[in-house]
């Protein structure tokens, strides 16, 4: 289903809603892919990172509960992670200085989602 850029790497994941969590992690795990989380907010994202813990990329809820996530997205987008938003609100809802990170509509399509993580990767790694 994915090609190799994503298989074996690991994605961190930000998602508050535990149904689509589950099943975003049962799906990349089928694929050789390590999920790093899932994490419901932002502090437990961050205590993870501040723990050490490392990703190739990430995948981002706008809206976590309330929480918007996107101080956790300025120190991801400082160490140079792949970041794509995840959200229910069309682009209006994202500020201009996360305009230029890849975003995708929920409900969110596997096959979408997955090409979307192998482009990016593809690019960090042609431009690292």
């Amino acid at each position: 289903m994915i090609s190799s850029q994503l298989s074996g790497k690991s994605v961190l994941m930000v998602e508050d809603e535990y149904l689509i969590a589950d099943a975003l992690c049962s799906a990349f795990e089928m694929e050789d892919v390590h999920v790093v989380g899932p994490f419901p907010n932002v502090a437990s994202a961050m205590q993870a990172l501040d723990e050490g813990v490392k990703a190739d990329a990430a995948i981002l809820d706008v809206n976590l509960n309330g929480e918007r996530v996107f101080p956790l997205a300025d120190r991801l987008m400082a160490d140079n992670v792949p970041i794509v938003l995840t959200t229910g609100y069309d682009g209006d809802a994202i500020p201009r200085d996360y305009a230029h990170l890849e975003r995708l509509q929920k409900p969110v399509h596997l096959s979408e989602l997955f090409g979307c993580l192998n482009e990016l990767l593809a690019r960090s790694v042609a431009s690292p």
